[in-house]
């Protein structure tokens, strides 16, 4: 029978909440899980994700962003650098519980864009991504003329710090799933975000899906496409 166990995470002043997915028997792989801007680890599909995780052997660890659900914090001081420094952070933390397990970066949404900024700092055995933007700066211009945009003071001063199109250029080994009606996200950045990225890689783009994938068979087609990445990377026949 798997487990879970709540987590402390350190990560420079503050602890970020999180929680590990465990296994019944002895791990094959490890994976990070970051969620979306105003998410949680208390999001329902991405707890579905864990669990599968954890049936097929992996350790799963779930956290929560600086302001969102348990971690202390202000939500609107949220920038990507924040974002890659947590992932980061929960990488440290599962490596110090699994050390010498082959581990795997997974995203939703801004913990997509975040996992990948990750991922070229400090390579996993591959990334998997969700409804991810590939091109923040166009996303919030969108998102500003909503009638009601986020507020991220500190956002827009941070994205000029990276250049994504460039990071993209360098990785590999991720897999980038999005749905196709997707109405936050438009689904030409995740084809364009696929179209820079170095081989090996899949997009997987799900008829009818929107950004949240909503529907339970959105969510169990991303978790299965997810699974056979994992299995190809972190899997026996890849060492």
């Amino acid at each position: 029978m798997t487990s879970t166990q709540p987590q402390e995470i350190a990560c420079g002043e503050i602890t970020l909440a999180g929680r590990l997915h465990r296994p019944q028997g002895e791990p094959r792989g490890a994976a990070v899980i970051a969620h979306g801007l105003y998410s949680s680890m208390q999001s329902e599909k991405l707890n579905r994700l864990a669990a599968a995780l954890a049936e097929a052997g992996y350790l799963a660890l779930m956290f929560d962003s600086t302001g969102c659900g348990d971690s202390p914090g202000d939500v609107r001081q949220t920038t990507l650098t924040s974002r890659h420094d947590e992932l980061l952070a929960a990488v440290e933390h599962l490596a110090r519980l699994a050390p010498g397990l082959p581990l795997a970066y997974l995203g939703s949404s801004l913990g997509g864009t975040a996992a990948l900024l990750a991922a070229d700092t400090r390579p996993p055995a591959c990334t998997v991504v969700w409804s991810a933007p590939s091109d923040l700066q166009e996303l919030f211009m969108r998102l500003r003329s909503r009638p009601d945009p986020p507020e991220l003071p500190a956002m827009a001063r941070d994205l000029g710090r990276h250049d994504l199109e460039g990071l993209l250029g360098r990785l590999s080994r991720v897999l980038w799933v999005h749905g196709e009606q997707d109405e936050v996200v438009p689904v030409s950045q995740a084809r364009r975000g696929h179209q820079l990225l170095r081989q090996p890689k899949k997009l997987v783009l799900l008829p009818g899906a929107d950004h949240r994938f909503t529907r339970p068979e959105d969510q169990q087609a991303a978790i299965g496409h997810t699974l056979d990445w994992l299995e190809r990377f972190l899997g026996p026949e890849s060492h």
